[in-house]
């Protein structure tokens, strides 16, 4: 997940997916809030409920699953 407003849109996002039964991942470097402590609360209660934050670019990767692929330059390309 990504998005604006992480205290309330991708938080509440997150957690009706979790109770639904999927395994969330939260992009931490692409959500945000007005202000510093409401985004951080709210990544810490997603982390809390079972949600997987890591940075775009790790969640890239892992989707990607290999080096050496067309797919993976082009995805090294963008994110240097």
């Amino acid at each position: 997940l990504c998005g604006q407003e992480t205290h309330v849109c991708v938080l509440q996002t997150a957690l009706e997916l979790l109770e639904r039964g999927y395994r969330v991942f939260v992009a931490g470097d692409a959500v945000c809030s007005r202000q510093k402590i409401n985004w951080q609360f709210a990544l810490d209660e997603m982390r809390q409920a079972g949600c997987v934050i890591e940075p775009v670019e790790s969640i890239l990767f892992k989707m990607l699953e290999r080096a050496g692929t067309e797919e993976f330059r082009a995805i090294s390309r963008l994110v240097k």
